[in-house]
């Protein structure tokens, strides 16, 4: 049977050799190949819930900042032009603040993701809009915020083939300065990639991909409409029993406009430093991840609801190997609620976390920061 270091760098290893605009969205289809991987060799034969990406959001100290606090900008309406940039470049990356919102974005994207901390590459900040999951090639819209002095790399390839890069011309005046469009070979669809300082020594990257003919005029609307804060992170939920040597790395915000209405927002601590080796931190992580209750009934979803025990008088399903758990309670007033530990908890540590996680009033009517 494979152990959990293994699924580590099963999860870890699918993650490289695919490409998205943002590798933390490979990372949602590596957990969930590398769980039902888990899970087979377990003899369970039926899929938990993809609540366990690679990050979560609940109530934990600040433990990363800018040069100086960014100024709050006021949303305007859709479409409108807003400010293109934050006052200060971010010397690292706070998983449990907002920097960027969309305002403007073409139609036929209801797949809306936020991510911020510690991405695959490094910390940094994602945000994305795309078509419905499935076959196909991804299209959508993707923004990445890199901290102070780390340049944007060049887009990975299906082929697994390095991106050439091709021409840079110039784009629109953003936040008060130069943009340039940068091209590269290998692209399958019409592909635009927008680059300019959201804040002097910080870059901003704007990728759009299928989403029409102009995707560069879809990119330059995009990006005069996207709007910079600092806002906390909305989340469903707060945990408060969380070990002291645990820090949160990354938080994880998706919510699907489709109906029926679909959202999850995860939080992941690691016991490793923040500036560590990524896939260090990835390696051994505590995720607690709540989702919106849906009760599925098809054995080939991963929202399969499928339990095998209760707590506190909830269906769940409780799962683990070698020190490792996984626990998913479900319908708790509308919400699944699914820890998984890499064995940072101590034996039964799952279940004794779960009561220590207090749930927004109504949770299965709240939605994400992502909503418009």
């Amino acid at each position: 049977m494979l152990d959990e270091r293994q699924m580590s760098d099963l999860m870890l290893a699918e993650v490289e050799s695919a490409e998205r605009p943002s590798a933390v969205l490979d990372l949602d289809r590596a957990m969930t190949t590398g769980r039902r991987q888990r899970r087979l060799a377990r003899g369970a034969g039926a899929a938990l819930l993809a609540a366990a990406l690679t990050v979560g959001g609940l109530t934990v100290p600040d433990l990363l900042t800018p040069d100086r606090a960014p100024e709050s900008a006021p949303n305007g309406a859709a479409g409108g032009e807003g400010p293109t940039g934050l006052p200060a470049a971010l010397t690292t990356v706070d998983p449990q603040r907002v920097y960027v919102r969309f305002g403007w974005l073409p139609s036929g994207l209801p797949q809306l993701q936020y991510q911020a901390g510690l991405l695959l590459s490094g910390p940094g900040v994602y945000l994305g809009a795309s078509t419905a999951p499935g076959g196909g090639q991804w299209r959508g819209v993707a923004v990445t915020l890199y901290p102070k002095g780390v340049q944007p790399a060049a887009p990975q390839r299906d082929s697994g083939e390095p991106a050439q890069p091709g021409k840079t011309t110039p784009g629109p005046e953003l936040n008060g300065g130069a943009s340039s469009f940068t091209s590269y070979g290998g692209a399958e669809q019409p592909e635009a990639i927008l680059r300019w300082r959201y804040a002097p020594d910080g870059w901003a990257q704007l990728k759009v991909v299928g989403t029409g003919p102009d995707v560069r005029g879809t990119a330059v609307q995009v990006a005069r409409s996207l709007r910079f804060d600092d806002d906390p992170v909305p989340m469903p939920a707060t945990v408060a029993g969380v070990p002291a040597a645990l820090r949160v790395i990354a938080v994880d915000v998706q919510e699907s406009l489709d109906e029926p209405r679909v959202w999850y927002a995860s939080t992941t601590w690691s016991p490793e430093s923040v500036t560590g080796d990524p896939g260090q931190q990835r390696a051994r992580t505590m995720t607690v991840t709540i989702s919106r209750y849906r009760n599925i009934t098809d054995p080939a979803d991963n929202e399969f609801v499928d339990p095998n025990t209760t707590v506190d008088g909830h269906q769940a399903r409780f799962g683990g190997q070698n020190g490792s758990e996984s626990l998913t309670v479900y319908n708790v007033d509308g919400a699944n609620v699914t820890i998984d530990d890499s064995a940072l908890l101590p034996a039964g540590g799952t279940r004794a976390l779960f009561p220590t996680i207090k749930l927004v009033t109504e949770p299965a009517a709240w939605h994400t920061h992502l909503h418009r």
